[in-house]
């Protein structure tokens, strides 16, 4: 596992806390890039200058990890939530973290089945019953924890057999990894054009990290790299890829047909194995917002095989982060003026 895997893990970044985790990135990215930027909204922008600006390659990864947000405090001093994207029957039981005036330990407890009803037994847990206890007096809590702040899985990776490992929001700092380590892998390239690799925000809420991004950036291609499902039990398989198996490619209308071919060939030329995922409308990803960005930027989309997403045990293998972070490199590598040529059907744009 890189090392760099259990920082970022590690830390607690819900949607819009993202600065979190700018300290721990700039410190990655000392040495391999030759600018950072952050913007107002919170998004970190590493440039590699090519040869030429005419033209430039961006690749977005989010840094936002999903979470809740607390909405009240009872007469008890329990803690009221309302959390997206994540299955309500996940959280009784968990042990979270309260990100308040300072961070305080908690639990999601729920009822004892020997006081529960038929009924309540039948059902999952709806969100208005999940209350986070910290074991603090009421006074404590409204002291310590407004309303709005937010609560997160606690941090932690354990090892797997098999180069796989299982922890909290490898969804997607998984990403952000193999970005840093295509820069690495890239230390000594000269590029043909300007190389952007932008930690993006907001992506598990309104996506707004990548759209601003991309109007600051004006790439002429964004691929976002982001998580994908892999292969779980239950699940069929031509909605899975293969765990192991390298980086799944998307095609579908979100993708442009040059930017395909570019990932395809790359792909070869880096003797990277991969997998295609079919996507026949929104990706859900960074990708889906950088095409609306001015006239439209030509988008792909590169994904990891991760299982149980939006848990605190998503499950990746290191294998498969290592491939997409070769692959990664050699696009950057093949963005050059002939892939310019195609893109806007001129030998020279």
């Amino acid at each position: 596992m890189h090392k760099l895997v259990e920082e970022l893990t590690s830390a607690y970044a819900v949607s819009g806390d993202e600065r979190r985790l700018h300290d721990i990135l700039r410190s990655a990215l000392a040495g391999i890039t030759d600018e950072i930027r952050d913007t107002s909204l919170g998004n970190l922008v590493a440039i590699r200058k090519g040869r030429s600006s005419d033209h430039a390659l961006l690749f977005a990864a989010h840094i936002d990890e999903v979470g809740a947000w607390v909405t009240r405090v009872n007469d008890k001093g329990f803690l009221g939530i309302h959390c997206t994207s994540i299955d309500g029957r996940i959280w009784p039981g968990l042990q979270v973290m309260v990100h308040g005036v300072r961070p305080l330990p908690g639990i999601i407890g729920l009822k004892p089945v020997h006081v529960m009803t038929h009924e309540e037994m039948d059902r999952p847990v709806p969100d208005d019953d999940l209350w986070v206890d910290v074991g603090l007096p009421r006074e404590e809590v409204v002291r310590l924890v407004p309303v709005g702040a937010t609560v997160t899985f606690t941090a932690g990776v354990m090892n797997l057999m098999n180069d796989r490992y299982a922890g909290k929001t490898l969804d997607d700092r998984l990403c952000a990894v193999t970005l840093i380590q295509a820069l690495e892998l890239l230390r000594d390239t000269t590029l043909s054009y300007d190389l952007i690799m932008a930690f993006t925000v907001q992506e598990e809420v309104t996506g707004y990290g990548a759209w601003t991004t991309g109007w600051c950036a004006h790439p002429d291609v964004g691929i976002a790299i982001d998580v994908t499902h892999a292969d779980t039990e239950g699940v069929p398989e031509q909605k899975t890829v293969p765990m192991g198996g390298g980086p799944g490619i998307t095609v579908g209308p979100v993708v442009n047909d040059h930017v395909l071919a570019l990932i395809r060939r790359s792909a070869k030329a880096a003797e990277v194995p991969t997998s295609d995922e079919t996507c026949m409308a929104h990706s859900g990803t960074d990708a889906d917002d950088l095409q609306l960005v001015g006239a439209g930027i030509a988008a792909g989309v590169l994904s990891i095989p991760l299982r149980y997403m939006h848990s605190p045990v998503e499950v990746a293998d290191q294998n498969d982060v290592d491939r997409a972070a070769r692959l990664v490199a050699e696009i950057a590598r093949q963005f050059d003026t002939a892939f310019i040529g195609e893109l806007y059907g001129t030998e020279a744009h």
